[in-house]
């Protein structure tokens, strides 16, 4: 049996996959979720995952975690079983997004808990952004997370490779879902993705912006559990 191995996105934690991890818990050897608080790079924190695990895996990650788990594939292709990857990209920094992420390390090292209440809402669907115990979910999340955490995710970020480079010798099943409204990841950005991945799927879901597990999490759980048994995973 594979472990499944969680990986959450920029400022996120272990929340972001808790209910596929209990709906999966029973067909599992067991579950790890990544750590990717303590690296300078995406290439590091793959490293620390797979080293903290052992056997097959079935990795499951969303948005900047979802960068890391392309560098898993990369680094230890063997030991993936399958990937599911939720709202992320592939592709290295642009030319304009030092100054964009520098303006947000800022603004989150002033003040980490306004900084979540003004972030939450712009990565939720329209639909979602009146729902105040999505909301509130997220803000804590966020606001959990130190700011120096904050600044050493979004560096890394800044340095990452381009997956595009090496994410079509990837030998094992991938599926990739976004929310229809995810303005970061695009469903055409996903399309791209999976069209370089031999293995691969993209699914969009409605009602769903770039935080798709937590906007659509029992919609999420039930699509990723389908997909890995028709794939005969589980």
């Amino acid at each position: 049996m594979p472990i499944l191995v969680t990986v959450h996105g920029i400022m996120s934690d272990a929340r972001t996959w808790a209910p596929l991890a209990e709906a999966l818990y029973p067909r599992l050897a067991g579950v790890h979720v990544a750590d990717t608080t303590r690296d300078a790079t995406l290439e590091e924190m793959a490293a620390r995952a797979l080293t903290a695990t052992e056997g097959p895996l079935i990795v499951a990650a969303h948005s900047m975690g979802g960068r890391v788990a392309l560098e898993m594939g990369r680094q230890a292709p063997a030991r993936i079983k399958a990937m599911i990857l939720s709202s992320t990209g592939a592709e290295p920094a642009g030319p304009g997004e030092p100054a964009h992420r520098q303006t947000r390390i800022d603004q989150a090292n002033a003040d980490m808990t306004r900084y979540a209440r003004d972030w939450a809402p712009k990565v939720l669907a329209p639909e979602n952004r009146s729902d105040e115990a999505l909301l509130a979910r997220v803000r804590a999340m966020v606001e959990a997370c130190p700011a120096e955490v904050h600044e050493r995710q979004n560096r890394a970020l800044l340095v990452r490779p381009d997956a595009f480079a090496y994410i079509g010798a990837f030998n094992f099943p991938v599926l990739l879902i976004t929310g229809e409204h995810d303005h970061l990841s695009t469903p055409e950005v996903h399309a791209g993705i999976a069209k370089a991945i031999p293995d691969a799927e993209s699914r969009v879901i409605p009602r769903a912006g770039h935080l798709l597990p937590f906007e659509q999490r029992e919609r999420v759980s039930e699509l990723v559990s389908d997909w890995l048994t028709a794939r005969g995973i589980l």
